[in-house]
């Protein structure tokens, strides 16, 4: 999400009567820094918006780009990294995967439709899921880049078309919502088979932290520069509005005023819960909201993490924020939090 805010942000910022040119990951087989959905901006000054987060081709794509601007029309562009040649993108790179990208012109100064769906189902924080054509089969009626777009809450926009491929591409994104991953779609088409990006996009997680000490602020920063979105509770203020992709974090350093946060969260469908501080002063608190006639469900406590963050050896305000970001990063993708070199299998969850 931070780089999709970025990339809008670069596109309403600049003057109109240029273009730039979006560049999608549609496709990617084997390893790669990025899976399918990731976006950068090519600007008309050559500079980038965005990240894929392999610098090599990202420069290399600033050149297919001007020519994408030239023409006026979208195209895909293949990169195998499989094989090292005489490419600047083949020597020495960390991934060796196979990677298929959509480049499309888009006009400086205003927003195109699905970038502007996405920011406003993250603002609703809904989920949202888009379907896009980055095959056509030679199929003229199948468009390159066309997009169906759907949100959670049935919502439904985008240049599709109607037919066949449409009512398949609906399917495919309500099911992408209901299974909360990404898929690809293959439908016949006139010339051989259109192929087609189905995206599950979740909103950002949501961090709610209740405390101003100086362990705070490097919380936030963290969490910020993630593109999480971050609220932090006033001195005597409750949280209100919670759904399943938000973490909360206490930390107030006050017994009564933790105990009345917790008191709070608990029930909620807050997805973490981190208490700062020792298993006796988490003890401490429950024993109070015990007395106070409220104990919680098994269900509850297991989404409390206490202490809060993982286990990295933090002593320093910085370091024990690291160890709670990525320790909340870990349980919203389904992850323990241990060392990669164990991790049996790939790195990545890829569709």
């Amino acid at each position: 999400m931070k780089e999709l805010r970025e990339i809008v942000a670069a596109l309403g910022a600049a003057p109109g009567g240029s273009s730039g040119v979006l560049v999608t990951l549609v496709k990617v087989a084997g390893s790669a820094y990025s899976g399918p959905g990731a976006r950068m901006l090519a600007l008309p000054d050559g500079k980038i918006a965005g990240t894929f987060g392999a610098g090599c081709f990202e420069q290399d794509l600033v050149g297919h780009a001007e020519r994408v601007r030239a023409s006026g029309a979208p195209t895909t562009v293949t990169y195998d990294l499989t094989v090292d040649d005489d490419k600047p993108w083949g020597l020495g790179m960390g991934c060796r995967g196979k990677l298929d990208l959509l480049l499309e012109p888009v006009p400086m100064g205003s927003v195109p439709e699905a970038l502007a769906f996405l920011v406003e189902a993250a603002r609703m924080r809904k989920a949202a899921a888009v379907a896009t054509v980055f095959r056509t089969g030679d199929d003229p009626t199948v468009a390159l880049g066309a997009r169906l777009l759907v949100r959670a809450d049935g919502v439904v926009g985008g240049d599709f078309g109607s037919g066949a491929l449409r009512t398949a591409a609906k399917a495919a994104a309500r099911q992408a919502l209901a299974k909360r991953r990404t898929e690809f779609l293959v439908h016949p088409a006139a010339g051989g088979e259109a192929e087609l990006l189905v995206e599950y996009i979740p909103p950002p997680i949501a961090l709610v932290a209740g405390g101003a000490g100086r362990d705070t602020a490097p919380l936030a920063r963290l969490a910020t520069e993630l593109g999480w979105d971050v609220h932090l509770l006033g001195k005597d203020e409750m949280p209100v509005t919670f759904d399943a992709r938000t973490a909360a974090v206490i930390m107030s350093h006050n017994l009564q005023r933790d105990t009345a946060l917790l008191a709070a969260l608990l029930p909620s469908p807050c997805r973490y819960i981190g208490v700062l501080g020792s298993h006796s002063r988490t003890r401490e608190i429950l024993a109070e909201l015990a007395r106070r006639g409220q104990t919680p469900t098994a269900r509850q406590l297991a989404k409390m993490y206490s202490p809060a963050g993982l286990d990295v050896g933090a002593e320093t305000p910085g370091e024990v924020a690291l160890s709670i970001v990525a320790e909340i990063q870990g349980v919203f993708a389904g992850r323990r939090g241990g060392s990669l070199r164990k991790r049996k299998g790939p790195i990545h969850d890829r569709p």
